[in-house]
């Protein structure tokens, strides 16, 4: 009888330590990388290679890396360098060397990516 008992207290201890393991991401949940390159008014570029998941938006990636703010979607601030709309300067960003079609909040990456935050004043 003891020997059944200890059988079955092993068997429940067996179950419950793989049911404890961490769980490995899912194939939705997989890490990709891009470039994220930021160029401020002083010439001063700050360049990195950063890790995403597939669902992050380009507004995640920044707010993960850079202290900024936005409103209603597009960065208005990075690392306390605001845009001045009273002198028509603004941050903008590319996508592969192409002006981004959205604001960053709803712009998404797929790996291997770049993107470049840059101030733009307009005429």
């Amino acid at each position: 009888m003891k020997k059944l008992v200890l059988s079955v207290l092993s068997i429940i201890a067996g179950i419950f330590l793989v049911a404890c393991q961490p769980q490995t991401a899912s194939k939705n949940e997989q890490t990709l990388t891009a470039t994220l390159k930021i160029t401020f008014p002083d010439n001063k570029v700050v360049e990195k290679t950063v890790s995403f998941e597939k669902d992050d938006s380009v507004m995640d990636i920044l707010e993960e890396h850079h202290k900024i703010e936005e409103k209603d979607g597009l960065v208005t601030s990075i690392d306390d360098v605001d845009q001045k709309p009273e002198k028509n300067t603004y941050w903008m960003y590319d996508v592969n060397d192409e002006l981004a079609p959205k604001g960053a909040k709803e712009m998404h990456l797929s790996d291997g990516d770049t993107v470049a935050f840059y101030l733009q004043t307009f005429q």
